[in-house]
């Protein structure tokens, strides 16, 4: 039993300790508090924290992360604002059409259910078929059906989407995922939860 929680423990750190890369696009600018700041929606005006993350849903770090970001938002309630911003890598086939498949759920008001449905399936949908997946997705959530599928598809997802990573480039985003804590660009993911819960109440004062 402890050769089998030692090896998962290994695993675990090995997940952690990359990330999906991008290819390095030397017109990136570097990060700043300012430009991040811009970028970022408020939903709760006085959240102490804003956590903003650039994300590909076909990422497997990406995935990690998600009981995270939930812990965080039950720990903290309305101190923390978590942002969750599309940036689809070019090595992943599938993950432009999960990006548009949560926006196209985020416009019937079901935005995070899909979201978290998404990355829960991740292993399936990954191997193909995926937008028959996300149409199932649609159809549990409840969604009008029709509507979904023809706004996973539209010009405006697409445009959301496309803004997104336009966005995370400039600035500096160059692999998934990345983290803004405040404006501040996290350089080296915590591979644990209470790591991470640390680093986040170092901005709470």
């Amino acid at each position: 039993m402890k050769r089998i929680l030692l090896s998962q423990l290994f695993i675990g750190l090995l997940l952690i300790g990359f990330a999906c890369e991008k290819a390095p696009d030397n017109r990136a600018e570097a990060a700043s508090s300012e430009k991040v700041s811009a970028a970022i929606e408020q939903p709760n005006i006085d959240a102490k924290v804003t956590l903003v993350k650039y994300s590909d849903y076909q990422c497997p770090a990406c995935k990690y992360f998600v009981p995270f970001e939930h812990q965080l938002k039950e720990d903290f309630g309305d101190d923390i604002n978590i942002v969750v911003k599309n940036f689809p890598l070019s090595m992943h086939p599938y993950a432009h059409v999960a990006a548009r498949s949560s926006e196209a759920a985020r416009k019937q008001g079901k935005y995070q259910e899909m979201h978290d449905m998404i990355f829960e399936g991740q292993e399936m949908w990954s191997r193909g078929n995926a937008e028959t997946i996300f149409i199932g997705y649609a159809q549990t959530l409840g969604l009008n059906v029709e509507q979904f599928k023809q706004d996973m598809n539209s010009a405006d997802m697409n445009r959301i989407v496309m803004d997104d990573r336009r966005e995370g480039r400039e600035l500096g985003v160059a692999s998934t995922p990345t983290f803004f804590i405040n404006g501040d660009k996290i350089e080296s993911n915590p591979s644990t939860y209470p790591a991470f819960k640390a680093l986040v109440e170092e901005y709470m004062d």
